[in-house]
């Protein structure tokens, strides 16, 4: 991602982005993928959990500064997730949650950090575009890089009714939903399945995928021991177009993964539809019908996407 650049371009470095792309995958897919599938979050003042965070399959590790650090101890997380940063470097993808950009401690968040080892600032309760930019200030005051991504956590109601504009902000890598603060916002159950919730889901989806971002992550399951739970939501939330999900435990990593990577007939089927296609270009067809249905460009790019996914 260069910041300041068309949004054609502007993730074309993106850290999420393979430098080995299938021939066949146009661009504009291969700016989507690889999608993270699993995000998890450790508290930023455990440093063994710190360390054991980037051995447990996770795609990307989300040592957190906010929500699972006490106010009085953030000093100790700053310093503890620090030297976390130094020790850990290029063993995976992490990504640091600091304080929202309407908190003092976000800036001293980024202050105290080594940002040149982070693959990405997670940014709490973003109400508008503004919150990126003032992140990114804060990165630059920093002296971050100025390519630093950001991920944005959707999850007021000024969150979602801005989403468009937060996922245009060039910074922006991918969106994350969080629906327990939502739903705190609305005053409703998290899990009374609210239509204003599903709305909220859709308008992240939507967004990121016209914005040319990775797909979003949904919110975590937070029963740690129901694993069937687990799959059931994070099925529902590829379902509904999002690339993954953020995890609070790492027993949820592989159930995650899973779900998320394209299943055995998934990949059969996209198998057949690359072959079928190519043979269609070389006699000069445009759609054709393959096993009783028809098949056109946007059939063999979700083809060319699900073997893309596949070679992880």
């Amino acid at each position: 991602m260069v910041i300041g650049l068309p949004s054609s371009q502007k993730r074309a470095i993106s850290p999420m982005r393979s430098t080995a792309w299938p021939a066949a995958v146009p661009l504009a897919m291969a700016e989507l993928a690889p999608r993270v599938r699993s995000a998890l979050f450790t508290p930023g003042t455990d440093a063994a959990r710190l360390r054991k965070a980037v051995t447990v399959g996770a795609d990307v590790c989300i040592f957190d500064l906010e929500d699972s650090v006490p106010l009085q101890r953030a000093a100790e997380a700053r310093q503890t997730v620090s030297q976390a940063l130094d020790e850990l470097h290029g063993r995976g993808q992490i990504w640091v949650r600091v304080h929202p950009s309407s908190s003092p401690y976000m800036p001293e968040d980024l202050a105290a950090l080594p940002l040149s080892r982070v693959d990405a600032v997670m940014l709490p309760k973003v109400g508008g575009a503004q919150d990126v930019a003032d992140c990114r200030t804060a990165i630059l005051a920093a002296k971050g890089p100025p390519d630093l991504p950001v991920v944005p956590i959707i999850e007021s109601a000024a969150g979602v009714l801005n989403v468009t504009d937060i996922a245009r902000s060039a910074e922006v890598l991918c969106l994350a939903f969080g629906r327990f603060d939502l739903s705190a916002d609305l005053g409703i159950d998290p899990d009374a399945g609210s239509p204003a919730l599903a709305t909220a889901r859709a308008a992240i989806v939507l967004a990121s995928a016209a914005a040319g971002l990775h797909p979003g992550l949904d919110s975590p399951w937070i029963n740690i021991q129901d694993l069937e739970g687990l799959r059931t939501a994070a099925l529902r939330a590829r379902s509904d177009g999002f690339g993954g999900m953020l995890i609070i435990h790492p027993s949820h990593v592989e159930t995650v993964n899973h779900v998320f990577s394209p299943t055995a007939d998934e990949v059969t089927w996209a198998r057949g539809i690359v072959a079928s296609a190519g043979e269609a270009e070389a006699s000069g067809r445009g759609a054709y019908a393959r096993d009783g249905q028809m098949v056109d460009e946007a059939v063999v790019r979700r083809a060319r996407r699900i073997l893309h996914e596949a070679q992880r």
